[in-house]
């Protein structure tokens, strides 16, 4: 995956490429998820659908919620990318609703090799075909789970759609 950044007089490209097994690189160095311990010194980031609906809300709560306990939360607009930077060890999470496998399943690989953690927002195991996403530096999950998973429960409790997107008969996700 290639990320631009900057803009005029200031480009640049980021190339960050994973393999299952082999570890996640930015540029071809190897790279890893950052070590922070405490959600009070994490920078983290989401995003937001289109539907402005009970999971966006919920999702704009966390977002409050989480401005007033870290150092920030970033809204940067591409999944991958989002995922990225948190295998490049330059924000500790990122979270959202509603993704689309083909959104999730480059920077879902970039995290784990980089020693970071995916699940669920609920925090069930994740498959690439899930409605909800969490990616953390992993030593941080947990405590952000702490704050993630109850709203999360809350939507499925009020029958929010988390079923999986179309998933093909014998389609096989673990291997």
């Amino acid at each position: 995956m290639v990320e631009f950044v900057g803009g005029p007089m200031a480009w640049n490209t980021r190339t960050f490429s994973a393999t299952a097994g082999g570890g996640a690189f930015c540029n071809g160095q190897r790279i890893h998820a950052s070590q922070t311990d405490t959600v009070e010194r994490s920078l983290l980031v989401t995003g937001f659908g289109y539907e402005h609906d009970d999971a966006w809300s919920t999702n704009i709560e966390l977002f409050k919620e989480f401005t007033d306990v870290s150092r920030g939360v970033r809204r940067l607009g591409a999944a991958a990318v989002d995922m990225c930077h948190v295998a490049l060890g330059i924000v500790e999470a990122y979270w959202e609703y509603r993704l689309k496998p083909w959104d999730m399943a480059a920077g879902v690989l970039m995290v784990e090799e980089a020693g970071g953690t995916v699940t669920c927002m609920d925090g069930n195991k994740f498959c690439v075909f899930d409605r909800s996403v969490l990616v953390s530096n992993g030593v941080l999950h947990s405590k952000l789970l702490e704050r993630i998973a109850p709203p999360t429960e809350k939507l499925i409790s009020k029958g929010f759609d988390f079923s999986p997107w179309f998933k093909p008969e014998n389609y096989h996700t673990d291997f």
